[in-house]
């Protein structure tokens, strides 16, 4: 397969997405996956959904970005279109937890469903508690995943995952997932169906 079509991939199943879906996008190629992350959501502004992007970055650089991806951001963001900056929370892992899921609540309660969101909570993964509450979010999440009404992508810089932890973590998001997406900076690309 060409480079292009590697690449292409992951674009292509985003643009094939209804429903409910729980994904996790795997990259080492921030810009790669971003174009990914404003597919999925300049697909669901299109069909009317409430868009949430959810990240540690500054939300005017993302703005800035997402204007690049052929957003038009300002229409959206009177509409359906929330960008949120996640805080850097407490190292104590149940402290993690918890502030994650009044933090998670708060962004849903300004929008309405059916939704589409590209977010991480917790946006330290490299130190242990940061896994641990990942991962148990994750799990609690897609265990009461029924209920929800919307597609969301949870998107993981694999470069950053603790290297003696890696293997297992990628296993813990194969089974927390629906389907996973990878975006590698070989220009390669792929999507596959876990559940």
């Amino acid at each position: 397969m060409s480079e292009m079509n590697q690449e292409s991939v992951p674009l292509k199943f985003v643009g094939s997405l209804f429903g409910k879906k729980h994904i996790a996008l795997l990259y080492d190629d921030e810009e790669h996956a971003q174009r990914i992350e404003f597919e999925f959501l300049k697909n669901g502004l299109m069909m009317g959904d409430s868009c949430i992007f959810a990240t540690d970055m500054d939300p005017g650089l993302v703005i800035l970005k997402m204007i690049n991806n052929g957003i038009p951001v300002m229409q959206f963001l009177k509409k359906n279109l929330h960008i949120y900056q996640i805080p850097r929370m407490t190292d104590k892992t149940e402290v993690l937890i918890k502030c994650a899921r009044k933090l998670f609540e708060r962004i849903l309660g300004y929008s309405r469903p059916p939704y589409r969101i590209v977010a991480r909570i917790v946006s330290d993964i490299s130190t242990p508690e940061g896994i641990l509450a990942e991962m148990t979010l994750e799990r609690e999440f897609h265990s009461k995943f029924s209920t929800f009404d919307g597609c969301v992508i949870c998107p993981y810089d694999i470069s950053k995952l603790r290297a003696n932890q890696g293997n297992k973590w990628i296993r813990h998001l194969f089974e927390t997932h629906h389907a996973t997406m990878y975006a590698l900076r070989s220009n390669q690309g792929g999507a596959f169906c876990l559940q």
